[in-house]
């Protein structure tokens, strides 16, 4: 069964129901949903795992800074209970657990919605692997809602644990940043990487089109529509985020968000710059692959060329006339043969000096 399929069928569970209904949308997991936890002051960080719904109840009402990151939306009723736990609407809730949400933010009085997409582009392959990952932003808390296990958030976590630079001395703001910055740099390593990528496709299409080039530029096309997806959408994020202002973000994060949609209107850039470099390519690809049909063709007439003459030597004496004085002569054939070889050498240097070949 495809993706969309799935999707179809969960969108399908939905008809009918009242707003703010419960349903996951995504792909099917098998994978139990867990639960960890970091809380942090400038004194220190407590790190937590494979915490409980009470634990989770427990470490968000600390006094600390805390960030949970819950692993797999697929469990409703685990996401409904951290949810009501923290006063979110039925409605956010619902957007969390629909993972083909597209990238938006939604303020309220005490907390914020984020839901951006996390990229990874596989080495051997042009597809383009996203995972949804929805951020809860209040005072002092910070909460991840991800499809599955692993992410990006590493450096982070690294920080935390080593108190490295300003991270333990600021609020939750400043984690929530911390990580929507990791997401967007990989925005601009995986464009990177497709700029190698489409340099190289065009290096094999120009020596060697093929039907596989074809078929990587296609790919790629899709990839870059994928991202383009992705990546424009969270411009509007991030313009919303400078200009609105709330309690729960301060006012020096300003200059760091600033930092962040520069690296999203750069991404927006090179994505455009992409999907051009990869129409041009497509161009390159039926221009190569006309030029080396004209050199096949061209190849052929000048052989076609050299055999018309003698086609026509053969032919005549070919003919069954009983009268050729040719005919009864000794060295005839060889003749025939030399008067050949004459006219195909004086063709090939003929076609040599007009750089025909």
């Amino acid at each position: 069964m495809g993706i969309r399929t799935k999707l179809r069928r969960n969108r399908t569970q939905k008809k009918g129901m009242p707003p703010g209904s419960l349903v996951y949308i995504g792909d099917d997991q098998t994978e139990e949903v867990t639960m960890s936890a970091m809380a942090f002051d400038a004194n220190g960080m407590d790190a937590y795992e494979d915490l409980s719904i009470e634990e989770i109840k427990t470490v968000i009402d600390s006094d600390k800074v805390t960030w949970v990151n819950v692993n797999g939306v697929h469990n409703v009723q685990l996401v409904d209970q951290i949810s009501k736990h923290v006063g979110l609407h039925p409605l956010t809730t619902e957007d969390i657990l629909n993972t083909e949400h597209r990238p938006k933010i939604d303020f309220f009085e005490d907390h914020l919605l984020a839901i951006v997409k996390m990229l990874h582009l596989p080495e051997e392959s042009p597809d383009l692997d996203d995972e949804q990952v929805s951020f809860i932003l209040m005072e002092n808390t910070v909460i991840t809602f991800q499809e599955k296990r692993g992410d990006l958030f590493d450096p982070v976590r690294l920080q935390l644990q080593e108190s490295k630079g300003r991270i333990r001395k600021s609020g939750a703001d400043f984690l929530f940043y911390s990580l929507l910055d990791l997401i967007f740099d990989q925005y601009l390593i995986i464009m990177d990487e497709m700029d190698d990528r489409i340099a190289q496709l065009e290096g094999m299409i120009m020596e060697d089109p093929d039907n596989h080039s074809l078929q990587d530029i296609n790919q790629y096309k899709n990839t870059i529509l994928q991202l383009k997806k992705t990546v424009w959408p969270v411009r509007e994020v991030v313009n919303k985020l400078i200009n609105r202002k709330v309690s729960y973000i301060k006012e020096d994060i300003s200059f760091y968000l600033q930092d962040i949609h520069d690296h999203i209107v750069q991404a927006n850039d090179m994505v455009e710059t992409s999907r051009g470099q990869l129409y041009g390519l497509l161009d390159v690809y039926y221009s190569s692959l006309s030029m080396k049909m004209n050199e096949i063709m061209k190849v052929l007439t000048i052989v076609s060329t050299i055999f018309i003459p003698l086609t026509f030597i053969a032919g005549i004496y070919g003919m069954n006339f009983a009268n050729m004085p040719e005919l009864d002569w000794k060295w005839s054939y060889p003749a025939v043969w030399i008067v050949m070889l004459v006219i195909t050498g004086l063709m090939l240097v003929y076609f040599k000096r007009k750089k025909w070949f």
